[in-house]
């Protein structure tokens, strides 16, 4: 697996590579950065998530 530079969070922590598996089983894709201290700072890569429906800003919950 190819080197990655860490990426840094805003507390400037070294961030830890996410990953998900791979399509049909075999190995992994990274999906993004978490860093580990505790700060809960999370970045994804992009066009890697999209939200669902339910979750997004255009539908309002009903009155």
């Amino acid at each position: 697996m190819a080197r990655i530079t860490a990426e840094r969070c805003e507390c400037n922590c070294k961030m830890k590579r996410l990953y998900t598996r791979a399509e049909g089983g075999k190995g992994w894709d990274g999906v993004g950065w978490m860093c580990g201290c505790g700060c809960g700072c999370v970045t994804l890569d992009e066009g890697a998530w999209q939200l669902m429906s339910c979750c997004s800003a255009e539908v309002e919950p009903n009155a």
